[in-house]
């Protein structure tokens, strides 16, 4: 113990003087720890002042490019107000295209308004509705600066009224061949947009964002000013970007930061709060601040303990015992000592991680580094020990090794202070391949020299910026996708504009080729377009019609114009309307049209057009009752064709009886019997006429003009126009003596006459005075000169108004009441004027009278006197002629009268048994009679079948109906009734043909 106390004893003074030694270690260590916590706060408060700028910078350079695609939608939006210009006129958009500019605003969320000035700063359309048409707004900011030449030009911030707030205008004149102001078109853009962007931005309070002109004057800005403030003065800004801080109106430093947009035409500025950008850094100083001072004021504990420890061991150890018991004690407070000087830099390390920054020191004798710090983790390397140059180099990305290099020799030389930012080495991942994204490392650092101003070391700061970078890296993705999504719109916008002006100039072709009339109106029933077949009618322009309501249209007659305002109505509701409908044209016809009103929805299902669509179906109407009447006619002649197909047939039997009959009498018949048969003719030959009458009315046949004596013609229907005229009505004819005689059909100017006489009888229900007039006249008006006769038919009835005496003649027109006229009278009587080669006339005033006057030219050759000629004997015929009708009547009387003409007669009642007959017969028929209508097979059939088995047969067929036969070869044609003479010949001229 002695041996012992007395080594401790000599070893006394080696401890007291090592106690002081770790004083002084421990208050070095905590003076390099304050200046090396110094330098790391002074670097993080730089670098989160740089990430602040950096955050500037990038808001103002997105507000630019934002506020660039908002100037180029304003400039479309003036080239499509002035495409409008150019297609409308500027007079017409204000007043009746305005929905046209609203509807332009509503499809541009950045636009808020817009309006258009002539050339003196009158307010000439707006999208706002009329109320500011006429305004002088030739001393507005957005007016008057284009006054000099200038073609575009952007207004600083505007406040008017509250509905509209803060806004700012894009102006562009329109200018004249000579270069003179013409118009001005305005395009308003509102605060909303710019506190949209500024609601997507985390900027913080304090901060600001505007938009300056080159020359200072503010645009706009967020957070908007006050109503009625007062705009700080012009404050340019050098060069197109920048930065600088400066004092805010509420008295705090902000960073402010400018870019220009790509035409340089506006600045885009924006502040933050240099206290808000500041405020993490604060918080991270004053959470390592209490750590380090913790730190350092454990280790001074620690340092005056030891102190305290030296001093008490030197003390004690005045004897060996005492000496080793201070010794004992010594160690124990050492042990102590070295606990708490570890926990110590422990809590310095925690203070270093919260920070995230490492310390290094490059030995430049040796070349080593000394690296104190997780960051340095990630490189691979090991903290605390002093590893070479080469290897901290090997942890450095091999693209990046050689700007560090240069950038660690330029500190080196003093040419400038170590300021870089490089990748790590990539590493080897989970799965053993690389890790996909390099870890950035941001480095700082000053050299330290001696007095003989060599480099002796270089102490720095290492900081993980991967995440700053790959923020970074995120923002500029986020611009070049921004650019890209601007451009794409910019492109998909002037596409759509492309295809809209395709599409409006497809629509307005089709819109004006139609020959429909068709119209745009508004849910209210306003017109905004219409097309050039509804403009043609009434013989209007388009601006005149723009504007107006639809049924207060000239187009409408007044009965017609509530119906089309319910109409509207019901469209402006969802309906489908379709109607018939009357409108005017232009010299007041009015014709009928198929009307329809169809609503259009946009894409909520809401009506935001109406388009109306009329068709003319006035001629459609016209033929429709034409058809009709052509089927009442065609009806008619049916029935007249059958009933005079039996009446021939009845009218044969007569005839040829009382033909017999005549012929049985003898040389010397009594006369008194002669007198009633030939009476008994003339009556049944007056029946075929008045047969053939009835079917050339129904048939319409070809007219067979001849000569015709007016006088005796008038004087053969007195009977009949008497009768036609009725009791109630007096009839006069008065006929000049000497007529030549006219050329016309005699039938249809008989029956012409007649529906002049019923047509002047009708137009006087209470009775009255019909006169015919027949004399020599000169040629009329549209006639060529000639020698003409006129027949006149005047009545003292109501007589005709002009509309309808200008009707007059038209098919199928009349004013009787239904099922009391065709309309063919008049026109039949004008179409054998005309087809004569005369001319009718018709004079009528209403209350007075009718007079129409039927021109006829003279027939160059005399008109046969109206005698029967006495009945020459027909010859006598041979052979055996077989007969075929199905009325027995007429079979029996005209057997007898073939037989009177010496054939030899076979009868048959149908077709079926004729065959039958021809081809049993053992002596040859020399010839067939047939009736034409026959039922079964008819007599044109029958021929048919006689032409192909028995070839060279003469046929001839006998009918009652009247028309055309076909031409070319065919049996001969004998009309019912006929005479014993006419048989004869029709026989003879049919065997004359087989013959030849």
């Amino acid at each position: 113990m002695a041996e012992t106390a007395g080594r401790l004893a000599g070893r006394g003074r080696p401890v007291a003087r090592g106690g002081r030694w770790l004083a002084l270690s421990l208050a070095a260590f905590a003076l390099i720890a304050t200046w090396l916590f110094g330098a790391t706060v002074l670097v993080d408060r730089q670098a989160t002042l740089e990430q602040g700028w950096t955050d500037a910078e990038n808001t103002a350079a997105l507000l630019a490019q934002h506020t660039d695609r908002v100037l180029r939608i304003a400039a479309i939006t003036a080239e499509r107000v002035e495409a409008l210009i150019d297609r409308h006129g500027l007079e017409e958009l204000g007043e009746r295209r305005q929905p046209l500019l609203a509807a332009l605003v509503a499809g541009t969320p950045e636009v808020s308004k817009l309006w258009i000035m002539d050339a003196e700063g009158h307010v000439a359309a707006s999208s706002e509705g009329t109320l500011l048409l006429g305004q002088d707004y030739g001393r507005r900011p957005y007016f008057a600066p284009l006054l000099d030449g200038g073609r575009d030009h952007i207004s600083g911030m505007i406040y008017t009224r509250p509905e509209t707030g803060w806004y700012f205008t894009w102006s562009r004149a329109r200018r004249d061949e000579r270069g003179a102001l013409a118009a001005v078109v305005v395009v308003a853009i509102s605060s909303a947009d710019m506190s949209q962007v500024a609601g997507g931005l985390a900027l913080g309070p304090g901060a600001m964002l505007r938009l300056s002109r080159q020359d200072g004057t503010r645009v706009m800005q967020w957070p908007l000013p006050p109503v009625g403030a007062v705009l700080p003065s012009p404050d340019p800004l050098p060069g197109p970007i920048g930065r600088r801080e400066e004092r805010g109106p509420d008295g705090n430093e902000r960073l402010l930061a400018w870019s220009s947009t790509p035409g340089q035409s506006l600045v885009a500025v924006a502040a933050v709060s240099r206290d808000h950008v500041l405020a993490p850094f604060y918080g991270r100083l004053l959470r390592n601040g209490l750590l380090f001072g913790a730190a350092i004021a454990i280790a001074g504990l620690l340092a005056r303990a030891a102190l305290r420890a030296a001093r008490r061991e030197a003390a004690a150890l005045s004897s060996a015992e005492e000496r080793g018991s201070a010794l004992a004690f010594a160690l124990a407070e050492r042990e102590d000592l070295l606990a708490s000087v570890q926990e110590g830099e422990a809590r310095l390390r925690l203070a270093e991680q919260a920070g995230g920054i490492g310390l290094w020191d490059w030995d430049l004798r040796d070349g080593r580094l000394t690296l104190i710090g997780d960051v340095f983790l990630a490189w691979g390397l090991r903290i605390r020990r002093r590893v070479s140059t080469r290897a901290a180099l090997r942890a450095v990305h091999p693209e990046d090794r050689p700007a560090l290099a240069e950038a660690l020799a330029a500190a080196v030389r003093g040419d400038a202070p170590l300021d870089i930012e490089f990748r790590l080495a990539p590493r080897r991942g989970p799965a053993g391949g690389e890790a996909a994204d390099p870890r950035w490392i941001g480095v700082r650092a000053e050299v330290r020299r001696a007095i003989d101003g060599e480099a002796r070391r270089l102490l720095g700061i290492a900081l993980d910026v991967t995440a700053r970078r790959r923020q970074a890296l995120a923002l500029t993705e986020a611009n070049a996708m921004l650019e890209r999504r601007v451009a794409e719109r910019t492109r998909a916008l002037a596409d759509a504009n492309a295809r809209l002006r395709e599409g409006e100039a497809r629509f307005r072709g089709i819109f004006d080729a139609t020959f429909q009339f068709i119209g745009l109106l508004s849910p209210d029933g306003t017109v905004l377009e219409t097309n050039d077949a509804l403009l043609r009618l009434v013989g209007a322009e388009a601006a005149s019609m723009t504007g107006r309501k639809s049924w207060e249209a000239p187009w409408w007659p007044e009965e017609e114009k509530e119906a089309v305002r319910a109409a509207i109505r019901q469209a402006a509701e969802g309906g489908f309307v379709r109607r018939e409908a009357r409108m005017r044209a232009a010299d007041g016809t009015l014709i009928t049209v198929d009307f329809s009103i169809k609503p259009v929805r946009d894409e909520d299902g809401i009506v935001s057009l109406l388009v109306p669509e009329a068709r003319d179906v006035t001629d459609l109407k016209v033929a429709q009752a034409q058809l009709l009447e052509a089927q009442k006619m065609e009806t008619l002649g049916r029935l007249t064709g059958g009933v005079a197909h039996d009446f021939n047939n009845l009218l044969m039997a007569v005839m040829g009886n009382l033909a017999l009959a005549r012929k049985r009498l003898g040389e010397a018949p009594p006369p008194a019997v002669i007198r009633h048969l030939d009476a008994a003719t003339l009556g049944a030959e007056r029946g075929a006429q008045l047969t053939q009458r009835l079917l050339a009315f129904a048939r319409r046949q070809d007219l067979k003009p001849s000569a015709v004596d007016l006088a005796a013609l008038l004087e053969g229907l007195r009977d009949l126009i008497a009768r036609s005229a009725g009791p109630r009505v007096t009839v006069a004819t008065r006929v000049a003596p000497g007529l030549p005689a006219a050329r016309v059909d005699p039938h249809a100017l008989e029956l012409a006459l007649i529906n002049l006489v019923v047509n002047a009888r009708d137009a006087m229900p209470e009775g009255g005075r019909i006169e015919l007039t027949v004399a020599l006249a000169s040629s009329p008006a549209g006639l060529p000169p000639g020698r003409y006769l006129s027949v006149a038919v005047a009545d003292t009835g109501h007589g005709m108004d002009a509309t309808t005496l200008a009707r007059a003649v038209e098919p199928f027109f009349s004013t009787k009441g239904p099922g009391q006229g065709t309309g063919l009278g008049l026109s039949m009587v004008h179409g054998l004027a005309h087809q004569s080669g005369g001319a009718l006339r018709i004079d009528s005033t209403p209350g007075e009278g009718t007079t129409c006057t039927l021109w006829l030219p003279v027939s160059a050759t005399e008109a046969l006197p109206a005698t029967v000629a006495a009945e020459q004997p027909a010859p006598l015929g041979t052979g055996r002629v077989l007969l075929v009708d199905d009325e027995p009547l007429v079979l029996d009387s005209t057997a007898a009268l073939i037989e009177e003409l010496g054939y030899e007669v076979a009868t048959a009642t149908c077709a079926e048994d004729a065959l039958a007959m021809l081809d049993a017969a053992q002596e040859p028929f020399r010839a067939v009679v047939t009736d034409f209508a026959m039922p079964g097979m008819t007599g044109a059939e029958l021929a048919g079948r006689i032409g192909a088995l028995h070839p060279g047969l003469p046929v001839i067929l006998a009918s009652g109906h009247a028309g055309p036969w076909p031409d070319g070869p065919g049996p001969l044609r004998l009309a019912k009734p006929f005479s014993l003479a006419e048989l004869a010949m029709a026989l003879d001229s049919a065997l004359a043909r087989a013959a030849a």
